[in-house]
């Protein structure tokens, strides 16, 4: 992998981080090549790959098998490598492609939780300013009082010993100064201080996986950061008191489902039906391998099959709709002290590309199974509403594109 890279790539130059984001979802890999200016707020796209999933590699958002999933990615890179040459190629500019040396992944999964904890202080010197120490300090409170707890919880809702578990990361995501929400506490001076943080938890096997494939790529782990939070801190106006929303990703393997109330992600929830299962029942109806059941659907989904192709696929993927939207309901059912649902829902994944998937939710009673003031209005999330994201590329423009895009915008959070 990096010879390969070596003889495309040249070194960076040091005001400007190169690094790769990976979407390794149960269907495709997805691969963006970005740069980050030390001096500029947002990232770029450089190069985007996408390579289908081996069908023995990946199940339920987990990885089963390392070595086809390496594979996979590696393929996904090189294609996001060869499409970033190809811009420069087109812009006519003699600039050096750059080795991008790391990598943020993304995790998902019914397996991964995560949960908002609240931190409520009152400060000894009010007039001095928050500083990064201080917020360090607040983080190792908050697993110091809540986090034994926590893992419990989680351990008894998913199945497993609370010992396999371990912390993804924990990041406050909203801070109440005084009654007033900030969008970044640091050197800000007050008295009382909320902070709600989100912690997410995943089994150690599932994270392992993770590392032992940034290692095969011969990259260093930025971070591991889980896809609906990464997804929901990428809208366009997420971060504000005003927004409220919830946003569903439909991936292969798993729906994950991010709840967002005034600006501040709450939880995230998934569950272990996603496009694939559509797929297994075209394939078993229409007497087909999955592969061609795939390219059926996604054919469908774009309106490309005969009349008669098109009713045998609505048909098949009906016999499994009632029961994708009864686990979307559970998810939602699970998640803790909410008054009132959000009314607005995003929409994204490449399950989403399936009409039926929003039909389903539009049609679902929820005034009747759960606290919605009103039917939520469904609407499709694109990459042009996301934020702090240029797409030199100008080829990044569907809903299933949304998760490896997140992902690169979450290294803006990271940075120290």
């Amino acid at each position: 992998m990096a010879s390969f890279f070596e003889k495309i790539f040249k070194k960076s130059n040091k005001s400007v981080e190169v690094f790769l984001a990976l979407d390794i979802g149960t269907e495709y890999v997805k691969a963006v090549i970005c740069s980050h200016d030390s001096n500029s707020s947002r990232i770029e796209v450089k190069g985007y790959g996408k390579c289908r999933q081996n069908p023995n590699a990946m199940q339920g958002a987990m990885i089963i098998n390392i070595e086809n999933v390496t594979k996979a990615c590696e393929a996904a890179v090189s294609l996001g490598v060869q499409d970033a040459k190809n811009q420069l190629a087109k812009e006519k500019k003699d600039k050096p492609i750059i080795l991008p040396k790391k990598v943020i992944i993304g995790i998902a999964g019914e397996l991964v939780r995560g949960i908002t904890i609240i931190a409520d202080y009152e400060r000894d010197s009010p007039k001095e300013k928050i500083t990064e120490k201080e917020l360090k300090e607040v983080l190792r409170h908050i697993k110091e009082q809540a986090f034994d707890d926590a893992v419990i919880d989680i351990a008894e809702e998913i199945g497993v010993e609370p010992s396999s578990l371990e912390e993804i990361n924990s990041k406050i995501n909203a801070t109440y100064i005084d009654g007033v929400k900030v969008d970044e506490p640091l050197n800000f001076t007050g008295k009382n201080i909320s902070y709600r943080v989100f912690s997410t938890f995943a089994p150690s096997l599932h994270v392992n996986s993770l590392k032992h494939v940034a290692k095969n790529l011969n990259m260093e782990l930025i971070n591991v950061e889980v896809e609906p939070y990464a997804v929901a801190r990428a809208i366009n106006g997420s971060h504000k008191e005003n927004f409220d929303a919830i946003i569903i990703d439909i991936g292969g393997g798993t729906t994950d489902v991010a709840l967002v109330k005034k600006g501040a992600v709450l939880e995230t929830k998934m569950f272990a039906y996603g496009g694939r299962v559509f797929t297994k029942r075209i394939a078993q109806d229409l007497k087909i391998d999955l592969n061609q059941a795939e390219q059926m659907k996604i054919d469908y989904s774009k309106n490309k099959l005969a009349p008669k192709q098109m009713a045998e696929i609505k048909n098949a993927i009906n016999k499994d709709l009632e029961i994708w939207s009864e686990g979307l309901e559970l998810a939602l059912k699970e998640v803790d002290e909410v008054d009132s649902f959000p009314t607005k829902i995003f929409l994204c994944g490449g399950a989403s590309a399936l009409g039926e998937m929003q039909t389903a939710i539009i049609e679902h009673p929820w005034l009747t199974v759960l606290p919605f003031s009103k039917f939520p209005k469904v609407e499709y999330l694109f990459p042009n509403q996301l934020s702090d994201i240029v797409d030199t590329t100008k080829s990044i423009n569907d809903p299933s594109d949304i998760a490896p895009l997140a992902l690169a915008r979450i290294y803006l959070e990271n940075r120290p």
